[in-house]
């Protein structure tokens, strides 16, 4: 390669690296550390849950992530943007779903009552109106709304794109609000089952993608506030709905209920964002170029799907290793073979914590190895076609 080509890419390849938002590859990493760490009932140990408890906000920091990363540039080309996150989220989401229901068949053969029966029902149609019906990949349920609201998102925008940019995002951004306190309403009179679950944690979702693209084009570069204030103006406001509510604000989406006031849990979202929004912020400079931390980052889907089964394997292990070694506490039967949600804890202090590091280690080794045979198909049909 001669110099000035040398030169070229060498540019180019800095022009990428300075596009890499580190600020939010923390955000990510500490985000899905959450989701797993509350399978793992080990939020309380990693996370301030006592003040601001994971999951009043954690599945809209995706959702705002989501947005933030929104470039209007789509809005002219909006049903290639559709097919595009087909392809990105509804196809990898149907993969794992036939690949765990084939699981549970197979762990059938071995006693384990985990998702039975199998049905048509459960791999086509349980998924839109309420979750993956198999037990490890349960949290899948997320992609379903997340795409139904990225679909939304950009044919409204195609709809308002006659209107003035600044008018458009004033009105989308209330309309959304309205729209997710609407879905919160809904679900707190009763409305979150089946039909009406897909309807309202739609709605709730898409206030919090409104408010990730705001943040990007109108409020980061003016977020220049006080760290110190910052997180002190958050925290007491967190203490009073605490004094108001009798408790920090927390929430299911995943089933849609347990909300309080809907402008409240609304409210109580922002603020568990903006305030680990601004803790990726000060992280960033510090671990956000970690090979290991942009390794959870750059995996969160297959984490978000697959880290239930690195829990399997850990219970497993657990499992033969309380047979084999007699220090080690019984490990009844029935919780390995039929309950699934069930975690082994020996001596019951501190292994949560090693749960969510088993879950989030094979999840990314996962995704490795299925990249990697992916890469090598893909080099053997060039090879042919070449």
């Amino acid at each position: 390669m001669e110099t000035k080509e040398l030169a070229v890419t060498l540019e180019k390849k800095g022009a990428e690296q300075k596009k890499i938002n580190y600020q939010f590859k923390v955000l990510y990493a500490i985000g899905i550390i959450m989701v797993v760490a509350g399978h793992a009932n080990a939020e309380t140990v990693l996370f301030l849950n006592e003040v601001i408890h994971v999951c009043g906000f954690h599945m809209a920091l995706f959702v705002f992530a989501s947005g933030y990363f929104y470039s209007k540039s789509k809005d002219g080309c909006p049903f290639q943007y559709i097919i595009g996150k087909v392809k990105r989220l509804l196809v990898p989401y149907f993969f794992w779903n036939v690949f765990y229901g084939g699981l549970v068949f197979l762990l059938s053969k071995f006693g384990f009552r985990y998702g039975l029966p199998l049905t048509w029902q459960k791999f086509l149609y349980i998924p839109f109106v309420d979750g993956p019906a198999f037990p490890f990949n349960l949290s899948a349920w997320f992609v379903i709304p997340l795409f139904v609201t990225e679909v939304y998102n950009v044919l409204i925008r195609k709809l308002l794109s006659r209107f003035d940019t600044s008018r458009k995002e004033c009105f989308l951004l209330i309309f959304n609000c309205l729209l997710g306190i609407t879905g919160i309403w809904l679900a707190n009179k009763g409305y979150n089952s089946f039909g009406w679950l897909f309807l309202t944690r739609f709605l709730y979702f898409t206030c919090f993608y409104s408010f990730g693209y705001i943040y990007k084009v109108y409020l980061e570069k003016k977020d220049t506030f006080s760290s110190f204030w910052y997180f002190t103006i958050i925290i007491m406001i967190e203490l009073l709905l605490i004094l108001i509510y009798g408790h920090s604000p927390t929430y299911s989406i995943v089933g849609m209920f347990n909300f309080d006031n809907p402008v409240v849990s609304v409210f109580a979202g922002i603020l568990g964002i903006a305030f680990w929004l601004r803790v990726s912020r000060i992280l960033s400079p510090v671990i956000g170029k970690s090979k290991y931390l942009n390794a959870v980052a750059d995996n969160t889907f297959s984490i978000m799907i697959n880290h239930e089964l690195g829990f399997f394997i850990l219970k497993l292990m657990f499992y033969f290793a309380a047979v084999l070694l007699p220090f080690m506490p019984e490990f009844p039967d029935e919780k390995l073979f039929v309950e699934y949600e069930y975690l082994y804890l020996p001596r019951g202090r501190g292994f949560p914590v090693l749960y969510v590091f088993a879950g989030i280690a094979f999840a990314v080794l996962l995704q490795k190895a299925l990249d990697f045979a992916v890469n090598a198909v893909k080099i053997k049909i060039a090879k042919r076609n070449a």
